[in-house]
């Protein structure tokens, strides 16, 4: 090989005075650009539509059940503080009708009743449904004939309605 041809091979210049180059041209080109503004973009709107929806039943699945429970708690609390003795066997129409635990059986309060009896005017949209039964110890699920027998319980329980919307239905067992 001559002088001459190693000097242009190495000083990148080829044959007859050309520039030659070995390194790729820098930089991305415009339908590069493009493709990935689009793709980045499709991946943002679909993130912050994810995030929005779960933010949304979040929202739902926090608030509506801590409420409904809470409900059905009050009315719980408000048994446990009232007299097992006999009365005329009519449920409740409000608040202020509650005297003894039977007053609760079949009594329907919306707006809700609190644990003081007295109506829970920041949730009127709601309404408590609630049953006192006696059941068999030997089986719970099935209504006793005598509630003056010994072996027997007192089950509370109060359904949590939202418009016509049941949020669950809770149960407490009671010493008769």
């Amino acid at each position: 090989m001559s002088q001459t041809s190693e000097r242009h091979e190495s000083s990148g210049t080829g044959l007859g005075g050309r520039a030659t180059s070995r390194r790729a041209p820098a930089g991305f080109t415009f339908a590069e650009v493009l493709l990935a503004t689009l793709v980045a973009g499709t991946m943002l709107v679909t993130a912050t539509s994810a995030l929005t929806a779960t933010a949304r039943t979040q929202d739902q699945l926090v608030g509506e059940p801590v409420t409904a429970f809470s409900l059905a708690r009050e009315m719980h609390s408000l048994a446990l503080t009232l007299p097992h003795d006999t009365g005329d066997g009519a449920p409740a129409s409000s608040g202020s009708g509650i005297a003894l635990l039977e007053d609760l059986d079949g009594a329907v309060f919306s707006p809700p009743v609190g644990a003081g009896c007295g109506t829970l005017a920041h949730a009127s949209g709601w309404t408590q449904v609630v049953a006192v039964d006696t059941v068999s110890l030997d089986d719970p699920t099935r209504v006793s004939a005598d509630p003056s027998a010994e072996a027997t319980l007192l089950r509370l329980s109060v359904t949590v309605l939202e418009g016509r919307t049941d949020h669950g239905t809770y149960v407490w067992w009671l010493n008769p």
